[in-house]
């Protein structure tokens, strides 16, 4: 028996441990002592994790998800093996083939896209920027976009103020503004010029010049996002920030990954409003009701479409209910201005490699459910009475 074939049956009979050792053992008599050295490694975290089990600190999905990672790395190190013919596989089976991996069972796809709609498109009137002082002196809020899709679909939902032909389009510096109602108040637009936080028309300074240019009373961005789970989510389901998790601050040590950020929280006052909204409910076009979920969601700069890096951030991050681009941005501008905000995103797809399927389906699905939620509140009359707002009357 080949010590790959040694290994495999091992780790399938549930002896990873005593794989490990097997291994250590064959690298230690042949000399490569560079592979018996991530072995030891290799070897340390999963005493750590088998510890952290019997001592019941772990969650048993990120005890599960640890030992697969090991596993793993332990088939990936068989492929380094220089086998000079004295290995021997003392534990496993004499001859016992390794069974076939059973693939995951396919998540069935649930998704059913919107019926074709025709939207005539918005009308737009021009203003000087200075035009706009009257708006910010009375009080409006600040919406923020992240893509054309999404600021496409805003502006099908916003109307031009009365007595006006169009929503107002104004520029300053890098940054153009639109103006209209949304529900029953005074919103103001604003798309990041390129997805993700830091880039330099990305979120953070996209809103943090927005909030000096426009004095907003509050920050909602809006859009789509990745969500975690596919037999528990569906494409169209609502996720609302409690607290965004930075994922990107993180030391990476010889003991592995340690995530170094901080859990910021949106507004208290806009996450009473969502998680109050007991009287909406949207139909999605396979039948089920989208749901609204106030929760921890990830944002970094990555675009995510990777199972096995999805994966690892569950693990780091076992709170989380979904994922975006640009909320670490937000809360950062949002912090240095002293200004409230809340996320509003909604499931377009699983970050798990199959983000092309059905995407520009799946995005207006996801987009039309974010702003759906997003108008039920603003059609509110009092419920922005703290910040200041009222019912805009001309």
């Amino acid at each position: 028996m080949t010590l790959k074939q040694c290994i495999n049956s091992l780790i399938s009979d549930g002896k990873t441990g005593q794989a490990i050792k097997e291994f250590l053992e064959a690298t230690e008599k042949n000399g490569q002592s560079d592979l018996n050295g991530y072995l030891i490694l290799l070897s340390g975290r999963f005493n750590r994790n088998e510890t952290q089990n019997r001592s019941l600190t772990i969650d048993p999905r990120d005890y599960n998800l640890q030992l697969n990672r090991i596993s793993n790395a332990l088939r990936d190190y068989t492929d380094q093996f220089e086998d000079d013919g004295t290995f021997v596989c003392k534990a496993a089976k004499a001859e016992k083939p390794a069974p076939a991996q059973k693939p995951e069972p396919e998540v069935p796809d649930r998704f059913v896209p919107l019926p074709k709609q025709t939207h005539p498109k918005p009308k737009y009137d021009e203003i000087a920027f200075d035009e706009v002082d009257a708006y910010s002196d009375k009080g409006l809020i600040l919406l923020v976009t992240a893509t054309e899709t999404e600021t496409r679909a805003l502006h099908q939902k916003m109307v031009p103020l009365p007595g006006e032909m169009g929503l107002l389009e104004a520029k300053k510096d890098n940054a153009t503004y639109f103006i209209g109602k949304f529900g029953n108040f005074v919103v103001a637009n604003v798309e990041c010029g390129t997805m993700g936080s830091v880039a330099s028309m990305g979120a953070i300074l996209t809103v943090s010049n927005a909030i000096v240019a426009l004095r907003p009373r509050f920050v909602l961005m809006v859009g789509i996002a990745f969500g975690l789970d596919a037999n528990k989510q569906n494409i169209g389901d609502v996720l609302v920030s409690n607290h965004i998790l930075p994922y990107e601050i993180q030391k990476v040590g010889a003991n592995g990954i340690i995530w170094r950020g901080s859990k910021p929280e949106a507004s208290n006052s806009l996450r009473n409003s969502f998680k109050n909204l007991r009287d909406w409910e949207y139909q999605l076009p396979n039948g089920e009701e989208a749901k609204m979920e106030l929760c921890d969601i990830l944002s970094g700069e990555k675009l995510v479409d990777n199972l096995n890096f999805r994966e690892e951030l569950e693990g780091l991050f076992p709170t989380a209910k979904g994922g975006e681009m640009e909320g670490a941005g937000l809360y950062a501008a949002c912090q240095d201005k002293n200004t409230n905000w809340i996320l509003v995103k909604s499931i377009c797809d699983f970050a798990d490699g199959k983000k092309g399927n059905q995407k520009e389906a799946k995005q207006a699905l996801a987009i039309e459910t974010a702003l759906n939620i997003c108008l039920h509140l603003f059609n509110k009359k009092l419920v922005f009475e703290g910040f200041g707002m009222k019912v805009y009357e001309a």
